[in-house]
């Protein structure tokens, strides 16, 4: 993991790459550009020297609001000393490390962050309609005739959890809804012909065996996906399951189209008594154990690398979600309460509460999502709102959702009837946008939520 704190989405007039203009995600290394958002392989051209000067120091992009910044010389640098030669030599000497020092501090005075969320644009609701018995993907406005999935399918209720991927090879993306028992695995595509199309459902834990095996789902409480990883979370079974869905995101009919059962880790194996949440990385799985109150780290072969139990702090704020932060290496855990507890990489823990003075009364935490195409902005999903906040900055929230009466239906009292469910995002290292889908008012919400990247002054 390299030391970066931010990446950010250029649309061709920074860089150059192998002659053209780049177009894409590229971040800061030991004031070097990159392209993508994680990894220092290929480097970037700059375009516009004077500029990338300053924009491409990680003193500029890399540093964060708050913390602190030293210069490169100290007072001692510019005062002559007793025995020290006066002549133009030396005194150009000191005014270019004088020099050094301002545009360090013009580095630091203008730290790169993300320009304020410029709105979102509604792709679709994914909703039965009364125009015909089967699940509509009805675009923008025309919302008329939108009624609750249960009506179509009693099994998607309001504890349903959502994994949500951009597919390899096309323009469809992969959602899999799960209640308390089954997988519901369907195909969005959100480009030119709009559909929503059942792929599979399954309710034995082998989803691709030709006989499904015996072993059957039996409370289903969290979803969690890395990669072509999907993790699921059987608290009834107090297993965690792993597959590996390339099959799906590929499109690959012949080759089954199902998840392929790669391990299962139960509470004998992992040490758990009630696993709720999960998150995972590259490198670990996380699982947190309800019953006692521990944070379990798993290596990818299912080993047991660590434990973080808090019985004080989540006695009092419960965990409702667990979040990887890719680019600090770090694992969120959201509560209740609208806590947030790090565990950073080093061990140590950080606890801040986020500032959301207009909650309304019985308003509770949900789900927290790191932004694709931000790094320094996350979402957090309450059981009323969906709100934005800076990494850098949580002293408040940036913005939060509305929801239109076609979207909740007309007779819905938002401020009294707390229906919002679950929120995942796609994450991809293309899409300028991120591509979210929110399970609310019994229904699924398609949004492409823009967030232009930009160096600002702060």
């Amino acid at each position: 993991m390299s030391n970066i704190k931010k990446f950010a989405y250029t649309t061709g007039n920074i860089f150059t790459l192998t002659g053209g203009n780049y177009i894409g995600y590229y971040n800061i290394y030991n004031n070097t550009p990159y392209v993508g958002k994680y990894t220092q392989d290929t480097q970037l051209t700059n375009v516009h020297t004077a500029y990338n000067a300053v924009a491409c120091s990680d003193l500029f992009f890399n540093r964060l609001p708050g913390e602190n910044f030293s210069l490169t010389y100290t007072l001692s640098d510019f005062i002559f000393q007793p025995g020290e030669f006066i002549n133009s030599n030396s005194v150009d000497t000191k005014l270019s490390k004088m020099f050094t020092n301002f545009l360090d501090t013009y580095r630091a005075c203008f730290m790169a962050s993300s320009d304020l969320p410029n709105g979102y644009g509604l792709s679709g609701v994914v909703s039965a309609t009364n125009a015909g018995l089967n699940f509509a993907y009805i675009i923008n406005s025309n919302f008329t005739n939108t009624l609750p999935l249960s009506v179509l399918n009693s099994q998607l209720t309001r504890d349903a959890k959502l994994a949500y991927s951009n597919n390899t090879y096309s323009n469809n993306d992969t959602l899999v809804i799960a209640n308390s028992s089954v997988l519901y695995v369907y195909g969005i595509r959100s480009t030119g012909t709009n559909t929503f199309t059942f792929v599979f459902s399954s309710q034995y834990v082998e989803t691709n065996t030709p006989d499904y095996g015996s072993l059957m789902f039996n409370n289903i409480t969290n979803l969690a996906l890395y990669g072509t990883n999907l993790y699921i979370c059987d608290t009834g079974a107090a297993t965690v399951y792993t597959y590996d869905i390339t099959n799906v995101l590929n499109e690959d009919n012949a080759l089954g189209y199902k998840f392929n059962l790669v391990t299962s880790l139960n509470s004998t194996e992992g040490g758990f008594i009630t696993p709720e949440l999960i998150t995972a990385s590259s490198t670990t799985l996380y699982v947190y154990d309800s019953t006692s109150q521990t944070i379990f780290f798993y290596d990818t072969n299912n080993n047991l690398i660590n434990t973080y139990k808090n019985e004080i702090f989540f006695s009092q704020s419960q965990p409702v979600s667990l979040t990887y932060y890719e680019i600090y290496d770090q694992l969120f855990v959201l509560t209740s309460d609208f806590k947030i507890l790090i565990l950073n990489n080093d061990g140590t823990v950080n606890i801040t509460s986020l500032f959301l003075p207009g909650l309304i009364t019985n308003e509770v935490a949900r789900k927290l999502v790191f932004a694709n195409v931000n790094s320094d902005v996350f979402y957090v999903l309450s059981n009323f709102n969906l709100y934005k906040f800076y990494v850098s900055n949580m002293s408040s929230n940036i913005g939060s959702f509305s929801f239109s009466q076609y979207v909740s239906s007309a007779n819905t009292d938002l401020y009294a009837n707390p229906l919002l469910y679950d929120l995942a995002i796609a994450y991809s290292g293309t899409q300028n946008y991120d591509n979210m889908v929110l399970y609310g008012f019994d229904k699924i919400i398609h949004y492409n939520e823009t967030l232009n990247v930009y160096s600002i002054i702060k």
